[in-house]
This record gives C-alpha cells, sequence and structure tokens, in this order.
C-alpha cells in the first residue's frame, strides 16, 4: 500500500492538494543530521516553514519510518512529500502523531478566507466542466485530493490541460487577492 502526504507550508490558504503526486525515486530519503529539533526563526523573528519542513521530515525518520524523504519544495511556498513505498501505515501514523510540532498550525490546518474558498469552488467546478469528473470541491480547509482513490494524477496530460483552461479561477498566491492571480496558484 503506498502512503502519499502532502503538507503545506506558509499559508494553509492555497489549495492544499494531499496525496496527488507520485513518487519519483526510490523511496531513500537523503541525510540531514545537521538540523536539530525545534522551529528556527530568521532575522525578522519569522519562522523557517524550510526549517521546520526538513526538521519534519527528520522527526519522522526518527520515530520509526528511516526512509523517509526530504520535502520537495515548490515555488509557491509549498512542500511535497511521498511516503515511501511500502511504508507501515501505522508506523507512518504514529511517527506522524509525534512529530505535528513541525507541522504549521502544530499540524491543525487553518480555515480558508470566504473570498479564497470561493475561488477554489470556481476552480473545482472548471476543472470538472474540462474533463476531470472526480475533481472535489474544497473543503473550509483546501482540496483534500487523494490519488488513490480519486483516478485523478496531476501530471497527466488531462489534468495539465484542464488546469491550463482554469487557471483564471486558480487561487492566487499566497499574499495576493482573487482575481489577481498571475501565477498557478500553488
Amino acid at each position: 500500500m503506498r502512503i502519499r502526504a502532502a503538507i503545506a507550508i506558509g499559508l494553509l490558504a492555497t489549495a492544499a492538494l494531499a496525496g496527488c503526486s507520485k513518487s519519483d525515486g526510490d523511496g531513500v530519503a537523503s541525510a540531514n543530521g545537521t538540523t536539530s529539533p525545534g522551529a528556527t526563526a530568521n532575522a525578522t523573528g519569522a519562522v523557517d516553514e524550510k526549517a521546520l519542513a526538513l526538521q519534519f521530515a527528520k522527526c519522522i525518520r526518527e520515530n520509526g519510518v528511516p526512509n523517509w524523504p526530504d520535502p520537495k519544495f515548490n515555488d509557491g511556498g509549498g512542500v511535497d512529500i511521498n511516503a515511501p513505498d511500502g511504508a507501515d501505515p501505522a508506523k507512518v501514523d504514529a511517527a506522524m502523531q509525534a512529530c505535528k510540532a513541525y507541522l504549521p498550525n502544530g499540524g491543525e490546518p487553518k480555515k480558508l478566507d470566504p473570498a479564497r474558498l470561493d475561488q477554489l469552488r470556481k476552480y473545482a467546478q472548471c476543472m470538472r466542466e474540462h474533463g476531470l469528473k472526480n475533481f472535489p470541491d474544497p473543503t473550509d480547509y483546501g482540496f483534500q485530493l487523494d490519488g488513490n482513490t480519486s483516478g485523478i494524477d496531476p501530471a497527466s496530460p488531462a489534468y495539465q490541460a484542464a488546469d491550463k483552461e482554469c487557471q483564471k479561477f486558480a487561487p492566487p498566491p499566497a499574499g495576493e487577492s482573487p482575481g489577481t492571480n498571475t501565477g498557478n496558484g500553488q
């Protein structure tokens, strides 16, 4: 059984497509022995979200899932993590509980503001109108898209074509308001 997880770094007001990326490697994690537990802050006192994501991965490895990979960061402030193939779901769940302090908001999702939620609903409707019939509406916290059960693959030509057509409705990057989207909304 493949376990997949996506962890939104930064504001969870962006579309969180959980579990929709494919594993692109053998699941061997890179070593990250230089990061110590605890949040780090930059010169302005803001929490370094990338450092927290790396600490989260290290914590997962230290709590029973030794081949958990380091995160992959995207340009929109998000991070994707795929659990390694063959990972024991019970061990992953236990490690997630032990390490949730390294997740934004302690692992608890933040509700989206109404304007962003409306933008996400329009995006979901557009994706369905362009061939992805199983594309879900967002929850109050963003999208919960499980590629294992929905059959939706963001790397597929069908998804890419629909996404291109629906960019006018895609959630804007963090810090921009709906209607000003010039990026891919991630």
